[in-house]
C-alpha cells in the first residue's frame, strides 16, 4: 500500500468564488449571446443564441423548424452558458442556468417582449456583428420580414450558480 503523501504535497482543490444574485442578474442583463445546450445523441447539441433578459426571465426566438425545434420537441430541458472577460482573460464571470424552454402563450406578455426584443436588436451589434458573419441584414426584423414563423420562448429556470474571477 501506497504512503500518503506529506501534507505540504497535498493538492488543493481550486474554486472560484460564487457571484451573488445581483452579480448574476447584472451579467445577463448585459450581454447578448448565450450557448444554449440540447439534449442530443451521441452528444449534446450547443449553439450560440441571442437572446433578451427581461425582468428576471430570459427570451428567445426561434423559428418554427429545424434541428434546435426537432430537439425541443423530445426534450424542452436545456443547460444555457453566458459569459464576460476581460481583453486579458484576468476577469471573468460565467453563469450556468438549467431549465425548461416554454413558449409564451400569454398575449400581453408576447407582445411587450416581441416589442422590447425589436427595440432592443435595433440598438445593440447582435450576433452577426460577434461572429462576423457577413450575412448583410439579419436577425430578427429579418426573419419577421422574411414570413420566416418566428415562436417566443421562455426559461423556465431551475437551478441557476455564477463564478467569478474575484
Amino acid at each position: 500500500m501506497q504512503e500518503p503523501l506529506p501534507k505540504e504535497y497535498e493538492i488543493k482543490k481550486f474554486d472560484l468564488p460564487d457571484m451573488t444574485h445581483r452579480e448574476m442578474d447584472g451579467l445577463l442583463r448585459d450581454q447578448l449571446i448565450c450557448r444554449i445546450t440540447f439534449h442530443d445523441e451521441p452528444y449534446p447539441y450547443t449553439l450560440p443564441m441571442e437572446y433578451y433578459y427581461f425582468g428576471d426571465t430570459m427570451y428567445f426566438h426561434f423559428t418554427t423548424t429545424g434541428k434546435k425545434m426537432d430537439l425541443m420537441s423530445r426534450n424542452a430541458d436545456v443547460t444555457i452558458e453566458v459569459d464576460w472577460h476581460d481583453e486579458a482573460f484576468t476577469d471573468y464571470k460565467s453563469v450556468i442556468l438549467k431549465g425548461r424552454l416554454v413558449p409564451v402563450e400569454n398575449a400581453i406578455e408576447r407582445n411587450t417582449i416581441n416589442v422590447a426584443m425589436s427595440s432592443a436588436v435595433r440598438n445593440r451589434a447582435g450576433i452577426k456583428s460577434l461572429l462576423s458573419i457577413p450575412w448583410g441584414k439579419k436577425g430578427v426584423d429579418y426573419l419577421s420580414a422574411s414570413n420566416i414563423s418566428l415562436k417566443l420562448l421562455k426559461l423556465d429556470v431551475r437551478e441557476m450558480s455564477g463564478k467569478k474571477a474575484h
